[in-house]
């Protein structure tokens, strides 16, 4: 009986956490409010700062996971090329979609920490804000660790495939 590695489960958990954080975050992105002309901002609720917080530790998790990856290639050398490959390009795929939401993640908490002052003039030119609203960054950190938690469950499945099949 071939058991998958504890890397595997644990993967596992990080994209139930990040589906979850996710889910949370898209919900209270449409209750964002800011206006930057007066600098009134509503401040997220504590389930949102929560799933911030937790996405952070989710990408801590997939840093550690991803400083194995090489080791978890050479393990499934013996597999299939084509196996190999898939899981070579999943891994790439992971750490960029990891960074992707670390950036993501950093604009919309400085975005919250900051909130843009814009002059009275006008709804257009000069007075229009220059970033977008807090909410279209916040659907935007939702659609990035929607993303990461497809791919890591992907490449997982693909891993567990390949090991079980290169260890016969």
């Amino acid at each position: 009986m071939v058991t998958l590695p504890p890397e595997a489960f644990e993967a596992n958990a990080q994209v139930d956490r990040l589906r979850q954080a996710a889910l949370v975050v898209r919900r209270v992105a449409g209750e964002l409010r800011y206006h930057p002309a007066t600098g009134l901002a509503r401040r997220p609720e504590p389930p949102f700062e929560e799933a911030l917080r937790t996405l952070h530790e989710v990408l801590g998790v997939v840093r550690r996971l991803a400083d194995r990856f090489d080791a978890e290639e050479a393990a499934i050398r013996g597999a299939e090329p084509t196996a190999l490959e898939e899981v070579r390009a999943g891994h790439q795929r992971v750490r960029e979609l990891a960074g992707a939401l670390a950036a993501a993640l950093r604009v919309l908490e400085e975005v919250l920490a900051h909130p843009e002052r814009a002059p009275l003039d006008a709804p257009y030119g000069l007075g229009a804000p220059r970033r977008p609203h807090p909410g279209a960054q916040a659907t935007w950190v939702a659609e990035r660790a929607e993303s990461l938690a497809r791919e890591l469950a992907y490449v997982t499945a693909v891993k567990s495939s390949a090991i079980r099949a290169a260890n016969g």
